[in-house]
């Protein structure tokens, strides 16, 4: 099997494990469900980027996925649409 296969199924595997379909995933990702299918499948390689998004949309690091180390949940992850920029404090007189 090759690197891309067992990528493939751990991203598939982390997937199913968050309850979230392909059809979620790739949405949220903002690729279409038949690239992520053949990322699961193994078909093709994706990108870093990809695999960072994923990771992130799972709430897993991206160690968990290229590694195979057993991956670390993070329950309290919420996925964003929009980044919050830092509050600044107002200048003390």
């Amino acid at each position: 099997m090759t690197m891309v296969a067992n990528l493939g199924q751990r991203i598939r595997q982390a997937r199913e494990q968050a309850q979230m379909s392909q059809v979620e995933l790739a949405r949220r990702i903002g690729i279409s469900a038949n690239a992520l299918c053949s990322i699961e499948a193994g078909e093709t390689d994706p990108r870093a980027s990809r695999i960072v998004a994923i990771a992130q949309e799972l709430g897993i690091s991206t160690d968990a996925l290229l590694l195979g180390k057993p991956p670390t949940v993070n329950r309290a992850h919420t996925p964003t649409t929009k980044r919050q920029q830092p509050r600044k404090a107002a200048p003390v007189a």
